[in-house]
């Protein structure tokens, strides 16, 4: 498949997406996104100790599960961390939820990655709130008022973040 058609196919389906966006806008049924209050785990890069997704109404907040072992997560991660500078006086918040088995060695992975958006370790509560989380990475986005407005499995990219994020933003 050459270049062009997959830039039609990526375009067309991050229309689809926005046009989703738009619509969901509307629907009653759109989930409050779960609290959850967890512990950060690079609170010297990040500035945060604990972070609770309740103080973050009125911002754009982007959930990211993933874990260490993980090589689209790993892969995504620099991405996040670009986004992240560029769009946080903007209001829009990232906050990385890991999923490993154990928390030991993601602090050290946090550094070696950069990673200044907070990092959290996922509770069993905050896995089960967000549907099981069978599958990562896996994003979340949450509108200002605290709906979750789109759900990413797998590796996300670009356009969509930045296109996602800014269809958000300019929702009321």
């Amino acid at each position: 498949m050459n270049k062009n058609k997959i830039k039609i196919i990526i375009f067309l389906f991050l229309l689809f997406s926005l046009a989703y966006i738009s619509n969901a806008n509307a629907n009653a049924k759109l989930k409050k996104a779960p609290d959850f209050t967890l512990r950060a785990l690079n609170p010297s890069v990040s500035g945060y100790t604990d972070f609770s997704l309740s103080s973050f109404k009125g911002h754009v907040v982007i959930i990211n599960f993933w874990a260490t072992w993980c090589p689209p997560c790993r892969a995504e991660i620099p991405m996040l961390e670009s986004f992240y500078k560029s769009y946080k006086s903007k209001g829009v918040v990232v906050v990385g939820i890991n999923v490993n088995d154990n928390v030991s060695g993601v602090k050290s992975f946090t550094k070696l990655y950069d990673m200044s958006y907070p990092v959290v370790y996922a509770s069993s509560s905050v896995i089960s709130n967000y549907g099981g989380v069978n599958a990562i990475p896996q994003t979340f986005f949450i509108s200002k008022s605290g709906k979750i407005m789109y759900h990413w499995v797998g590796e996300i990219s670009k356009g969509a973040l930045y296109g996602i994020t800014d269809k958000l933003l300019s929702i009321r």
